[in-house]
Formats: structure tokens, C-alpha cells, sequence
């Protein structure tokens, strides 16, 4: 068998006997079936009828894990950006047009309203030092 049948089965049997297995179309048939041979009261004819359903579920989703396994090959993989870009507060640019330039303190912490400039935010805590 192939390696995604074997994953399947796997996900299958823990998901019939386990019960901690993800709720799959194939799992669902599985248990279906499994409920049906350990009833045994079920008629030929039923028992056909969820086999099938499970070979047609198993079809279907080892069909749409190869999908998903091409989708992810011919994905190609984004480098990631080599350099980071500044944010930029065009409000905060037009009040304080060259600040930053002149080489003067950031003005960040007095345009935001920094309660205690110079104190750190621990000391800032529960009213400060006592």
C-alpha cells in the first residue's frame, strides 16, 4: 500500500476503535460499517451497501490528499523580505517636521502623553516609589 493509504488507515482505525481520530467522510463509512458487523443483525445487503460507501469515501479523500500534496509541491516558496520598512504617521510627520533629523530626543514619548518621562514603568506602578 501506498504511504497516504497507510496514514489513511490509520486515521480510519483511530477514529473507529480510538474515537480520537479527525471526522472524515472515510472514518464516518468506517464506523458505519464497523457498527454494522458488530450489530449482526444487518442484512447482506446493508452490510454491501455501507462497504461501499466506505471504499467510494476512501476513493475520494486519498484523491483530495494527492490534490492538496501537488498543491503544496507546486507552491513556491516567498522569501521572506530582506529589509524592514519604517511605519510612517504622515499626522506625526506634519507636526514634527525634522525633529528627527536635527538629532534632538525622540519625541514619541511626549506626543503620547508619557505620564512620567524618565521613570521606568515599574516605578510607574501602584503610584510609584513610596
Amino acid at each position: 500500500m501506498s504511504e497516504a493509504l497507510h496514514d489513511l488507515v490509520d486515521e480510519i482505525l483511530a477514529a473507529v476503535f480510538d474515537g480520537r481520530g479527525p471526522d472524515t467522510p472515510a472514518s464516518i463509512a468506517a464506523a458505519e460499517v464497523a457498527a454494522r458487523l458488530l450489530s449482526g443483525g444487518t442484512s447482506r445487503a446493508d452490510l454491501v451497501q455501507s462497504i461501499s460507501r466506505l471504499i467510494v469515501a476512501v476513493d475520494q479523500e486519498l484523491r483530495q490528499r494527492e490534490m492538496l500534496r501537488r498543491e503544496a509541491a507546486e507552491r513556491r516558496l516567498v522569501p521572506a523580505p530582506t529589509g524592514r520598512r519604517w511605519r510612517v504617521n504622515p499626522l506625526l510627520d506634519t507636526m514634527l517636521p525634522d525633529l528627527r533629523r536635527d538629532g534632538q530626543a525622540d519625541p514619541t514619548p511626549t506626543l503620547m502623553g508619557d505620564p512620567a518621562p524618565g521613570r521606568s514603568a515599574l516605578d510607574q506602578r501602584n503610584g510609584g516609589i513610596q
